[in-house]
């Protein structure tokens, strides 16, 4: 279905691909959260914390299952070089587009796996910062909360952006990296209190597990779209009618595939390590937090 809205053009490939990529958030949300409720109810924040170590020893199996796209897309940029047979380029870029269905499954185990760790260090933080309950209808909460839930898109943000201002140097021939560092639990924890911070674990937890699911997926979608076009001289009738390389609609396949790259290489990917990163670090600082935290409702 992707590959054949590049028909009339990127803008609808993009609609696809971003409507896919949604989409199929739905069933592994639906997962995490039985998986939660049955945990938690066997066995309350331990069971949590077990399911997570179950999800967490599949690390072996999801590492060599991501690493497949990458081994292909290598030799088939080898055989390109090396100036062997179209064939073989054929068979590895075959191989690619089966290894971005691969790596979606990674990256899904990965987040998957991440947010049960971050729910189990966000139950620790709550004991250790003497929280007693989060209650969403406090207000300090509730601004937790959105702010939270924005972090994720504004990461997302950060690191597309990074991407693009990094192809377009090495296309200048230039390398000129700038970074940029955001410490949000450090921030929120000193000016607002630990209640305000964890209504931004929650809010960046909950939201961030969604965008870490779509993005590889869309790009993963656009990038296959383009590999099935490209294959048009081998496949069935309806494929060589959308080709061939250079056509109008492989053009707007390889306008989302760009789109795409950054979506499932870099912001999908990193968001699994920021709200780890973020719950781990408002555990650690967690006692200064209580103690000295929420300097800003001090002076209100």
């Amino acid at each position: 279905d992707v590959a054949d809205s590049c028909r009339t053009g990127a803008a609808r490939n993009v609609i696809f691909g971003l409507a896919l990529g949604y989409k199929y958030v739905i069933i592994p949300i639906f997962a995490i959260s039985i998986s939660i409720y049955v945990s938690f109810s066997l066995a309350a924040m331990y069971g949590i914390a077990v399911a997570t170590i179950g999800m967490l020893t599949t690390i072996s199996t999801g590492l060599a299952i991501d690493a497949y796209g990458p081994i292909s897309d290598n030799a088939g940029g080898i055989a390109e070089m090396a100036g062997m047979s179209h064939k073989i380029r054929e068979r590895t870029d075959a191989l690619d587009a089966a290894g971005n269905t691969t790596a979606a499954i990674g990256k899904g185990f990965a987040i998957g796996s991440a947010a049960l760790v971050s729910l189990a260090l966000f139950g620790a933080y709550v004991s250790r910062a003497g929280i007693k309950s989060v209650d969403v209808l406090t207000p300090k909460v509730f601004i937790g909360l959105i702010v939270g839930a924005m972090l994720p898109y504004w990461f997302s943000a950060m690191t597309m952006k990074s991407v693009g201002s990094a192809a377009l140097k090495m296309v200048e021939k230039g390398n000129d990296p700038t970074w940029c560092t955001c410490y949000a639990p450090l921030i929120v924890g000193t000016f607002l209190g630990v209640e305000t911070l964890a209504g931004v674990l929650a809010g960046s937890l909950v939201s961030g597990v969604q965008v870490a699911i779509s993005a590889p997926n869309t790009g993963g979608a656009w990038d296959n779209a383009k590999k099935y076009i490209e294959a048009g001289g081998v496949q069935e009738e309806h494929v060589k009618s959308l080709g061939p390389k250079g056509s109008d609609c492989h053009k707007a396949a390889v306008i989302g595939d760009t789109i795409g790259d950054p979506l499932k290489d870099t912001s999908g990917p990193s968001l699994n390590i920021i709200i780890k990163l973020m719950a781990v670090e408002s555990l650690v600082f967690a006692p200064f937090f209580a103690a000295h935290g929420g300097l800003l409702f001090k002076f209100i």
